[in-house]
């Protein structure tokens, strides 16, 4: 019985956070603020990792594992708000994101990839695979950003 119970607070929460989601981009302006706040937070994750890597900061395993962790959780989150309608103006997004929804969607999954590799490779402590992934993660995210990015 009290499983049952606990089974069903469970799921009444989940629905409860589905609607919360799905209420978060009620307006168009709040979809926008939520991916630009993740890719801000993305960068900053990253941007500590690049100093390490281009050997301006000590290499403190840890904090690259942290911030490499950091970054691909963020990385699997401001996707569904980049579709959301009436964010396509105004922004840094080019319309080709829109008009090309599944080479967006490609190259994000591509990132998002390599970006999780990243955090594996950095849980692992060695550098020098480290720095050879955050190359590969540049790269990936550079691509779409040629392509996708206005500014």
């Amino acid at each position: 019985m009290k499983r049952w119970l606990i089974i069903g607070v469970c799921g009444v929460c989940l629905v409860g956070m589905l609607g919360v989601a799905t209420a978060q981009f009620a307006r168009p302006e709040d979809a926008v603020r939520y991916r630009q706040s993740i890719m801000f937070l993305i960068g900053q994750h990253f941007g500590r990792i690049a100093a390490v890597v281009q050997g301006r900061e000590t290499y403190e395993p840890q904090a690259v594992a942290r911030n490499a962790e950091l970054v691909a959780t963020f990385a699997q989150l401001p996707w569904e708000a980049f579709m959301v309608p009436g964010t396509d103006s105004g922004t840094g997004l080019r319309a080709t994101a829109f008009s090309d929804h599944e080479g967006f969607k490609a190259a994000a999954e591509n990132s998002g990839a390599e970006i999780a590799k990243l955090a594996q490779v950095a849980a692992a402590g060695e550098l020098d695979p480290i720095r050879a992934q955050f190359g590969v993660v540049g790269q990936s995210c550079k691509a779409c950003h040629d392509k996708y990015r206005g500014r």
